[in-house]
């Protein structure tokens, strides 16, 4: 086995940072589908069209003012972004994830939540985990794959091929967790968005 010591490739762990929920709900869904579901989908890498997400959520509780939100939050089962934050993915090359319009209100339904934001969809997959290569990676009993909310750089390794391609994606049967190129990385850092993704660097292994 060898490893790729200048290109970088960077996994997310916000999916598991639980500061990053949010306390809102919405109304049922166009589709059918719970928020559970949505999220369920929407964390698998499916390609989903804005009917399956909701356009308005709310605030859940009465008593808490809703202030503006942070970069990414996770909210009644949505991957949230804020305007900002979907700048500077649109500047890059997303395949099929997409934006969708959202609007977050406080608990009177009528108020809204300073800022605008955007349902994220991460509409592309990869198949570039390499779990063989990954010693803190635990199997579910569903077959799927799931790594620690606590990682460090290199505690994720990934093929080179995730060097190709769309610079966002997720790389199921690993759950909970989302892939980012070096560029767009960098562009997030740069917009100072570091803290709400969790970047941790991933090794990139050729060969077996």
């Amino acid at each position: 086995m060898t490893q790729s010591q200048n290109a970088r490739v960077w996994a997310s762990r916000a999916f598991m940072d639980s500061t990053r929920i949010k306390g809102f709900t919405a109304d049922p869904l166009p589709s059918g589908m719970s928020l559970g579901q949505m999220a369920e989908l929407n964390e698998t890498g499916e390609r989903m069209s804005a009917e399956h997400f909701p356009k308005e959520i709310f605030a859940k509780y009465p008593d808490k003012k809703e202030k503006k939100q942070a970069d990414l939050v996770l909210a009644a089962g949505a991957v949230v972004v804020s305007a900002a934050c979907a700048d500077v993915l649109r500047q890059f090359d997303l395949g099929h994830s997409s934006l969708y319009p959202i609007k977050l209100f406080q608990h009177d339904r009528k108020t809204p939540v300073e800022g605008e934001y955007f349902c994220l969809n991460i509409g592309e997959r990869k198949d570039v985990f390499r779990p063989e290569h990954s010693p803190l990676v635990k199997v579910l009993g569903s077959g799927r794959l799931k790594m620690p909310p606590y990682l460090q750089d290199d505690d994720i390794a990934v093929s080179p091929a995730a060097l190709c391609g769309p610079d966002l994606w997720v790389s199921p049967p690993l759950i909970r967790m989302f892939f980012l190129s070096d560029r767009l990385t960098e562009a997030l850092r740069a917009a100072k968005m570091s803290r709400v993704f969790g970047f941790r660097a991933c090794r990139i292994v050729q060969g077996n």
